[in-house]
């Protein structure tokens, strides 16, 4: 089953989504590029409020995870007992960098994603290198938030090969970035875990920034709907 992904930003937009049906909720600083990191006292805050909820966390928009600083603050998340932790390849070259990072740290039952950008660093190549680093998983995002989604930006054969490879790999797979209703059908068909939205969860007029819970019930329902043909024709 393909599940629901949101992205929140704050303790008032916890408190907002408490009761929705999501399956995973994403801790992520909306105002600090693609993946910014909320903090630990957020992220402590946050995981009180949503106790019983998966959590994921984004770790911020350093090109280099393999730092002091870096690791120190994913080590902080992962005693918080978050589920996923979202690292960003920003850049193709610091790949070795990113095989190091994962080899110095014990993560216990938290999970370290990926993220490729569709608009930045996705092809295939890099792809399969990020096999092979020790990572739970792989997903695809946007880096820069300008509308163009993933699924406008890749064809839909590349995000089912995309998928394809990573479930043959046996990893864990998501797409996301600037998804829209519209796409939810034509990607459940290609049987990703997980999508991701933010922007089609908030008001038109605000940028991403005004969360709005009868929006993230539309799209959970959609998700949800989907299923239950699925299975009803099953």
């Amino acid at each position: 089953m393909v599940k629901f992904l949101a992205s929140i930003s704050n303790i008032d937009e916890a408190h907002q989504i408490k009761h929705c049906d999501i399956d995973i909720i994403d801790l992520k600083n909306i105002d600090d590029g693609a993946l910014g990191y909320v903090g630990i006292n957020a992220v402590s805050n946050i995981s009180k409020i949503l106790n019983k909820h998966i959590l994921s966390v984004t770790m911020g928009n350093e090109e280099n995870p393999n730092t002091l600083k870096y690791i120190y603050n994913v080590k902080q998340v992962i005693n918080q007992n978050i589920e996923f932790i979202k690292i960003g390849l920003f850049d193709k070259k610091f790949i070795n960098q990113h095989k190091e990072f994962i080899k110095k740290i014990n993560f216990k039952n938290s999970k370290p994603i990926c993220v490729l950008f569709a608009d930045k660093t996705f092809d295939f190549d890099v792809l399969k290198e990020i096999m092979n680093t020790g990572y739970h998983g792989v997903m695809i995002d946007t880096h820069y938030k300008n509308n163009n989604s993933t699924a406008e930006l890749l064809t839909i054969e590349d995000i089912k090969d995309f998928i394809h490879i990573v479930r043959k790999n046996k990893k864990f797979s998501g797409v996301s970035g600037s998804l829209k209703l519209k796409h939810i059908n034509l990607l459940k068909k290609l049987h990703p875990n997980f999508l991701g939205f933010r922007g089609v969860l908030c008001d038109t007029s605000s940028n991403r920034k005004l969360l709005k819970a009868n929006l993230v019930d539309r799209v959970s329902k959609e998700i949800k709907k989907n299923v239950l043909i699925n299975q009803g024709a099953a």
